[in-house]
Formats: C-alpha cells, sequence, structure tokens
C-alpha cells in the first residue's frame, strides 16, 4: 500500500517552493513545523514504523486509549494480541468494589474489547463509583435485590434454616445468592448478549486468550472452557449435581467425577475442575440446565414449585454440609454431557492466586497457593503487608510468578521452566477484599480511592473497612 502523508502538500504551493529554494537551514526548519502544527499528535504517531512493517497496529492502539477503551499501557507480553469479542458482554458479581476493580475492567477492555461489562452489586450506591471507570455506558450496574424477580438477600435468608444451622463460620447465604444471579440473568437481562462471559471480581487478565475454538457440526460456537488442576478428592459439587440433576457430574475430561478419586497422570483431567473463576455461558443453554432441574426437583419437593432458585436453595438446605453447589461446575458438566461438541477444554490456560502475599497467613503465601489448596503459611503466621491497589505494570509483573499448575508439580519462581521466564499467566487472581477485610487488620499498606471509601462506609453492613494506613507506593 502506497505511503499516504496526512497532510497535503500541494494546498502549499508557496511553502513548497520556499523548501526547494536553498534557504537557511532554520527556515527549513520553521516552514516544516508550521506544516505539522494543524494536525493532530495521533496523526503523526500513525506514521511511526512498528515491528510488522506497518502503522496500523500503532495507530490502533493509539486510538484505543484517545476513545477511553482502555487506561493500561499495553500488552503484558509482546506475544500476544488483542482479542476481539466486541459482540459479548461480561458479568461480575461481587459484594463491592476494591481498588483493583478498576484494572479488572481497563484488562477485560484492553485485552478482549468487550461490548459492555455489567456488575451486580450489594448495594446500588456502590454504582456511580463503577459506571464513572467508563463514561460511555461501558460498565452497567445493577443492584443484587433487582436482578431477579422477588428474590434478595433478605427473602433467600429467610429461607435458609439449613445453611444457618449447619454453619460453622458464615452461612454462605450470600455466596449461594451469588450464584444464582450468575444464571439468573439469563433469564431476566433482556439485552444480555446471547452468549456471555462470567468473570470472578478478583480475576486480573494480564493475557488475552481464546474463548471459543472454532464451531460445532449444528452451527454453534464452541466454548473454550478452563481445566483447574485440584489437590484434593472433595465429591461435593458432584454429590450435589446428581441429586439436581439426576445425572453424574462429569468432569473436564469426561470422566464421571464420583469414580475419578484417584489421581492418574495418564488422564488428563481426572483431579481437574471447572471451577477456574471464569465461564463463557450461552443464554438457552443455561435456560434449558435451569428448566431440567426445576423437573427433577420437582419430583422431590412436590409442594414446592416456585422454580429456579427456590427449589436450588431447597436442595442446598437440604445437602448442608455434605454436598454444595457451584455455578461452574454444573454449567460445565450439563454442556459436556448434553452438548459435547459445542464445548473445548484449555489446559494451557495458566493462573496463579495471590502471588507474593500471604492472605490471612495462609493459603497462598509466597505465590505457592493453587485454586485448589493451600499454602505453605500456617495459621500462625503473620501476614505480609504490603500495597493492594495494583498498577498494570505491577500485574505483568506478577503474571510471571509461577502458575497454579508449576506449584503443583513442585516449580519454584526461579525454574527455566516456570511461567516466569516465559509470558506468564492469562489470569493474575488477587483476592483483595481478604487481604482488606478478613482477620483483625488489613494487610493493606494503602487506602482505597476516597469516593469508593466513602461508599463503603456509606452501605455499612455486610462491609467492613479495616484499618490501614497511607503508603506513597510506587510500584
Amino acid at each position: 500500500m502506497a505511503f499516504v502523508p496526512p497532510f497535503n502538500l500541494k494546498a502549499s504551493p508557496s511553502r513548497i517552493r520556499k523548501l526547494h529554494s536553498g534557504g537557511s537551514c532554520l527556515s527549513v526548519l520553521l516552514t516544516l513545523l508550521v506544516l505539522l502544527l494543524p494536525f493532530r499528535a495521533s496523526s503523526f504517531v500513525s506514521l511511526l514504523p512498528s515491528k510488522s512493517g506497518t502503522h496500523t497496529d500503532v495507530q490502533r492502539a493509539a486510538d484505543l486509549h484517545r476513545t477511553g477503551k482502555t487506561n493500561v499501557r499495553g500488552l503484558c507480553s509482546h506475544n500476544d494480541a488483542q482479542q476481539d469479542y466486541s459482540w459479548m458482554d461480561v458479568v461480575i458479581v461481587m459484594v463491592a468494589p476494591v481498588c483493583t476493580t478498576k484494572e479488572v475492567v481497563s484488562t477485560l477492555r484492553y485485552n478482549f474489547q468487550f461490548r459492555r461489562v455489567f456488575f451486580i452489586v450489594k448495594d446500588e450506591r456502590f454504582c456511580p463509583y463503577l459506571r464513572e471507570m467508563a463514561e460511555d455506558g461501558y460498565v452497567v450496574c445493577l443492584d443484587e435485590n433487582k436482578v431477579l424477580p422477588g428474590v434478595t438477600h433478605k427473602s433467600l435468608y429467610a429461607e435458609s434454616d439449613g445453611l444457618i444451622r449447619n454453619s460453622q463460620q458464615s452461612n454462605r447465604v450470600g455466596w449461594y445468592l451469588q450464584q444464582y444471579l450468575k444464571l439468573g440473568v439469563a433469564l431476566h437481562i433482556d439485552d444480555l448478549s446471547e452468549y456471555y462471559l462470567v468473570w470472578d471480581a478478583d480475576n486480573l487478565s494480564s493475557r488475552p486468550f481464546d474463548l471459543f475454538h472454532g464451531v460445532a457440526e449444528n452451527g454453534r460456537r464452541r466454548a473454550s472452557f478452563c481445566a483447574n488442576p485440584v489437590t484434593h478428592k472433595s465429591t461435593s459439587y458432584a454429590k450435589f449435581y446428581q441429586q439436581m440433576m439426576g445425572e453424574p457430574l462429569l468432569r473436564p475430561s469426561g470422566l464421571v467425577s464420583l469414580e475419578a478419586t484417584i489421581a492418574d497422570s495418564r488422564v488428563p483431567g481426572r483431579l481437574h475442575n471447572f471451577v477456574c473463576g471464569y465461564m463463557v455461558m450461552y443464554r438457552p443453554h443455561v435456560k434449558e440446565m435451569l428448566s431440567h432441574a426445576s423437573d427433577v426437583l420437582r419430583e422431590r419437593y412436590r409442594h414446592d414449585t416456585r422454580g429456579f432458585p427456590w427449589d436450588l436453595h431447597a436442595l442446598a438446605n437440604e445437602l448442608v454440609p455434605n454436598a454444595w453447589f457451584s455455578e461452574y461446575d454444573t454449567y460445565g458438566s450439563f454442556v459436556r454431557t448434553h452438548y459435547p461438541d459445542e464445548f473445548h477444554v484449555d489446559y494451557g490456560l495458566l493462573y496463579n492466586r495471590n502471588a507474593e502475599a500471604a492472605v490471612g497467613g495462609g493459603g497462598g503465601g509466597g505465590g505457592k497457593s493453587s485454586k485448589g489448596g493451600k499454602g505453605k503459611g500456617g495459621a500462625d503466621d503473620a501476614p505480609a503487608k504490603f500495597s493492594c491497589c495494583l498498577t498494570h505494570k505491577r500485574i505483568c509483573a506478577l503474571s510471571r510468578a509461577p502458575s497454579a499448575t508449576e506449584q503443583l508439580a513442585g516449580k519454584s519462581a526461579s525454574s527455566s521452566k516456570s511461567s516466569s521466564s516465559t509470558d506468564g499467566v492469562h489470569i493474575v487472581i488477587w483476592e483483595e477484599h481478604k487481604m482488606r477485610y478478613r482477620g483483625t487488620s488489613s494487610q493493606c499498606t494503602d487506602l482505597m480511592p476516597a469516593a469508593l471509601e466513602s461508599a463503603i462506609k456509606e452501605v455499612g453492613h455486610g462491609v467492613t473497612l479495616a484499618s490501614a494506613k497511607k503508603f506513597d507506593s510506587k510500584s
């Protein structure tokens, strides 16, 4: 393609004559300056060469920054490329924002270019803060008590006798409500995209990756599911699924979960589940799954025909503490069973959890914990103190800590084969809510933005600000 300058030299013949008249160097420089002044910096940036030999990528990145589509400074790895899912929405359910929530939004937008992010929060007073993260309507904020008709935390709590009676530390009513919301949006948000991404609030996208893997024979997209390595033989999700769906829970490999209790390295996926903190869901499949569950549970609870989520919640009260519900394992197994050609398992997707942080004195010390296990720190270990508000630079640095798979294999951060020496993990899990609110004092040496702290203090119930002193972090 021929090079086209961002200005028209023929429009200024007198200026061109001066350039060719053999004038002084100073006059030449002044003339060039006059020529360039009317044009925006972004037009000049488009002239800069890129690695591919064109200026298209550079201009596109400049446009993204100028239009507010991202506030991060680029990809963590030069070997990656932005994905375009501008037709697809994201759903994030959480109690309240934290400092890093802004980076959750910006990294998702930059790496995947989603259409919108739906936040469902404990109280709508958090919404102004969230909406200000993007002025173009990219962030949609909803009150958790106004999404599912007749379903609020209060109404769910009133029918949680089993959960409350058997609870040791937490009754998990809010935990169940969040899972119901992730599925219920498929029924009750009319303009939600047909395929939507459920994304945990403490996930930071450090690298883009494929959410789909080709097309199934029926013409639908083939969703790419993550396989989460686990270190335990728990069958609590499988027991719940069996009672809910009337069929066995399948692991990503296709093995029946209740039978796959012995590690066998020859069978990929035997010690994996679908609980990765994110999942692509297809609204018609979600609706079909919930309808099927209601049919099964209607036979079990003939006195209660209210349907989702009340029949599911009745089962949760009955099976606690021996079985628990998982939205990710449930949907993953349903698709694996009924639509095996519409999903693909990505065993290569990497993540780490709370790298370099000892959350609560255990479960993540030194970046040694995985999604399914605990770190080396014990209950008596003093929690680390650090800055909890991550910058883009620090997210990229944390992404090069060992992944969960490498941690299970016993690899250290200095291993030549660890993610720290390659392009890094795809997801950095940063549980800031635990760092700030669990225990007797905060692990965070920094405060959250003033507007967010003010909203949290105003809401009050369910969200407690731990003490933290100001710290001028330059990370």
